[in-house]
Order: structure tokens, then C-alpha cells, then sequence
């Protein structure tokens, strides 16, 4: 039987007037320890201390080709093999961007790894009807996934956004100096345009200098499916 399918194109909403932008880095390196997110806060953070004072601040974590999209990811204690196309990104406001460029140049070592940032770009925040966030902390009382995704819900009504879809990933975890930070990954499909734009621009829950509650836009809903089952959740 003939059918006839494609994915919805992008419409052009309104950016809200102060949106972030992410600043994409080009990197050099081969590997990373996958637990690498207190190692990558303190070297940015160091060259950058006024993202602290940012709210809409947020430090992406690094992933490599075992990625599969952004929804499975190496093992925690494992290591990341990274590629020509490894990327760093930062999410800042606009007018920070010429500051942040001061990374460019900089090589950050984790535990004997060097990663060089070489040069970066800026990219707006595409609003989509699907995104995902590779990260979203953990509290003790949403370690489940059917408390964590109430406690997504909850904060994404104080946003002003009532979600109709979510599906999230497995437990990872990561280790800081006061322990560990337990996170899951968050899929959100079915928003509006608008509401797309406002997730990415706020984030979710704590922690964005850790890589964590941070939204990019995702194509779509049914290539999560499979890992989603893969995975045992």
C-alpha cells in the first residue's frame, strides 16, 4: 500500500529576546574518562569564572561516537573514544560569546587525557517539537523513573509547560568531591514551538555547570524506542 510520510518541517517561532546561545567548539584529543564532569567544571569555570553568575550558563558534557544520538552512553567508569567531530559546547547569553572565546587554545587535561578547544561557532537554539537532555540530576526522591518524571513534570510546570510525552534513559553516575551525582537523560516530545524555545533557554532542574538540565533540539521521538528497551527501563 502507498503511503506518504515525512517529518514535520521546522516553523519559525518567536526566539525569546534574551535567548542563550551554544558555542560550539572544535576539538583535538583521543580519549576522556566518561566520569569527566567535575574535572571539565573546574577548568571552565577557572577561565570563565563569570558563569557562576550566569543563570542561563550551562556546560555541556562531552561525547563521543558511542553516543547513539545522545540516548546511550559508555559506561560511567568507562572511556570516551572521541573523533574529528567531537564537539565542546557552552551554553551562554549572546553578549558573553566574545568573552568565551577565550577558550580557544586551551588544552584541559583529565587524568593523563589532554582535550584541546580549537575554534568555535555560535548556534541558536532551534525550537523543536522534541528535545532531549542528555543529563538531569537526580534527587533521592526521584531515583524511580515514574518520581523522576512527576518531578520533570513539576518542573516544567513551573515554566509554565504542561508536558504530554516524556520518556527518560537509565541512571548514570558521576563522581564530585561530595559524592556522587546520580542523573537520567529526558525526552520530551509534543511541544510547542514556544514552550520548545523556553525549556532550552531555562533548562531543567540544577546543576548546568555540571552538564546537567540542559535541552537541544532532537528529530524525533521513534529512533529513542528501541534503546529505550535495550536498556532494561
Amino acid at each position: 500500500m502507498p503511503t506518504f510520510w515525512q517529518d514535520t518541517p521546522v516553523a519559525k517561532a518567536p526566539i525569546l529576546s534574551q535567548a542563550a546561545v551554544d558555542l560550539v567548539f572544535k576539538t583535538k584529543g583521543r580519549q576522556l574518562p566518561a566520569d569527566h564532569a567535575w574535572t571539565l567544571n573546574q577548568a571552565v569555570t577557572r577561565l570563565l569564572p563569570w558563569l557562576k553568575d550566569e543563570p542561563t550558563a550551562g556546560i555541556h558534557l562531552i561525547h563521543g561516537a558511542q553516543s547513539s544520538n545522545g540516548w546511550q552512553q559508555p559506561d560511567d567508569t568507562g572511556v570516551i573514544e572521541l573523533s574529528r567531530r567531537t564537539r565542546f559546547v557552552l551554553r551562554l547569553p549572546k553578549e558573553r560569546v566574545g568573552e568565551a572565546r577565550v577558550l580557544s587554545g586551551q588544552t584541559i587535561e583529565f587524568d593523563g587525557h589532554a582535550f584541546t578547544l580549537l575554534e568555535a561557532r555560535t548556534r541558536d537554539l532551534t525550537p523543536f517539537g522534541t528535545v532531549l537532555a542528555r543529563h538531569i540530576r537526580v534527587t533521592h526522591a526521584g531515583t524511580d523513573e515514574p518520581d523522576f518524571l512527576e518531578e520533570a513534570a513539576r518542573g516544567l510546570n513551573r515554566l509554565g509547560i504542561t508536558p504530554t510525552k516524556m520518556l527518560c534513559g537509565r541512571l548514570h553516575r558521576f563522581t564530585l568531591p561530595t559524592g556522587s551525582m546520580l542523573t537520567r537523560s529526558l525526552l520530551i516530545a509534543d511541544l510547542s514551538l514556544k514552550d520548545s524555545a523556553v525549556v532550552q533557554h531555562h533548562g531543567l532542574g540544577s546543576d548546568r555547570l555540571l552538564g546537567c538540565g540542559l535541552f537541544l533540539p532532537h528529530k524525533s521521538i521513534d529512533a529513542v524506542h528501541s534503546p529505550l528497551e535495550d536498556e532494561g527501563n
